[in-house]
């Protein structure tokens, strides 16, 4: 089976490539290479997939390194492993995606490419309606043509707004989102209905529900991800949220987050909407602790201006839980030390890098 990842050098993307790979699933993977954060830090991606699936990498011992740390964290299947093919290129180009379409026979789709965050939406919105709408399209119709027979759209717990801390189902109200960010996923969810309406393209759609933190967590606009180079780097860390060190969120570990799409990849449901998070949010002091007795360091940090355009609403994840047997296990401790411990093996410019 090969299985197209568009965002694959990103944080969720790779991890999804590398565990379908295990899994003896080949992989298409493309991805722009954004500004959106160094290019560094998805190219290290690629090469950790690419050792995974066998194919050669570059002399880079930190890669080497890291991957020998990851890989233990999951136990081998011992089963032959998928291909990785990967290609350059952006969502927005029509004739591109066409050509890796027809240069492979895709049988799945798992869409992750996207512009980001909430705070550069508000400046580039255009960008986003590009990226995140017509990209979205593109893809979708794409799927049609070459008769896939699973969509997987990421979507994101910014299509609800903001909720203040009540936990936010499948079936509550889309319609006002709170940012731009939030209406180009509303609008990418929409298209996908409307194609599964009008073409029977089986699609599952997946609101993520983070921080999604782990080694090697996108390194910009993550919260995990700043105050460990804040900590390593003794440098002041400035805490945002409606309610400063109490803020609570679903903060969703890698694994579990990854495990939720790929049930949704496999499941025998024409289409449906899943939450996939935690079900348990914790304050941004908890957040902190746990960077702190991963490092046995304190953080250095200071509680600023409330960040107006924060959102905030937890996961009821008990539809996964009921139809897909979802179940998020890590323990937000444990997680943390597995990302200081990657972050402890990352190369200079990794750990020095503004985040």
């Amino acid at each position: 089976m090969n299985v197209l990842v568009t965002g694959a050098a990103g944080f969720i993307g790779s991890y999804i490539a590398r565990n379908l790979i295990g899994s003896g699933v080949n992989v298409v993977g493309i991805d722009n290479f954004n500004d959106y954060y160094l290019r560094s830090c998805k190219e290290f991606n690629i090469d950790l997939i690419n050792k995974h699936a066998g194919n050669p990498i570059s002399s880079n011992s930190d890669v080497i390194q890291v991957y020998e740390v990851l890989s233990g964290y999951y136990p081998s299947n011992g089963g032959p492993k998928g291909e990785f093919h990967f290609y350059e290129g952006d969502v927005r180009d029509f004739a591109f995606l066409e050509s890796v379409f027809s240069a492979h026979k895709i049988d799945k789709v798992i869409h992750l490419a996207a512009m980001a965050g909430v705070p550069l939406s508000e400046k580039k919105p255009r960008l986003y309606t590009e990226v995140n709408v017509d990209g979205t399209v593109n893809l979708l119709n794409l799927s049609v043509q070459h008769s896939v027979s699973r969509f997987v759209f990421g979507s994101s717990s910014s299509v609800y707004g903001n909720r203040e801390d009540r936990k936010v189902t499948e079936e509550d109200d889309i319609s006002k989102p709170a940012s731009v960010y939030g209406a180009s996923k509303v609008a990418g969810e929409v298209l996908s209905h409307s194609f599964y309406k009008m073409f029977g393209l089986s699609i599952m759609i997946v609101r993520i529900f983070g921080p999604i933190y782990g080694p090697l967590q996108r390194p910009y606009g993550m919260f995990h991800q700043r105050a460990i180079n804040f900590v390593h780097n003794n440098k002041e860390l400035q805490i945002y949220g409606k309610k400063g060190l109490d803020t609570a969120k679903d903060s969703t570990y890698i694994d579990d987050e990854v495990n939720g799409i790929i049930a949704c990849l496999n499941c025998d449901y024409d289409f449906e909407v899943f939450n996939i998070g935690t079900s348990y949010p914790l304050p941004i002091r908890t957040w902190i602790d746990s960077i702190e007795k991963a490092f046995n360091k304190k953080a250095l940090y200071k509680v600023v201006t409330i960040d107006k355009g924060d959102v905030v609403s937890s996961a009821s994840i008990e539809k996964a839980q009921k139809m897909l047997t979802y179940n998020p296990l890590m323990d937000m401790y444990e997680g943390v030390r597995r990302q200081v411990e990657i972050f402890k093996l990352m190369p200079k410019w990794y750990q020095e890098m503004e985040v």
